[in-house]
């Protein structure tokens, strides 16, 4: 059996993969690399006081 494209998967289709197959390290070596869209990006040296407001700020303007 020859391995998927991982390359030519969309991040669900991958993701569904993954899930399938815990075990593949490529498939997860290149779930791990993809970016994610949606993904709020802080810095690490960002104060947990600012963390808490901004993921606050956050979830507030999603309801």
């Amino acid at each position: 059996m020859s391995k998927p494209n991982f390359q030519a998967m969309n991040l669900n289709e991958l993701r569904r993969y993954v899930l399938a197959h815990r075990d593949d390290k490529e498939a997860w070596n290149e779930f791990a690399a993809r970016p994610r869209p949606n993904a709020i990006m802080v810095p690490a040296d960002t104060p947990i006081e600012e963390q808490e407001r901004i993921i606050k700020e956050l979830v507030d303007r999603s309801k």
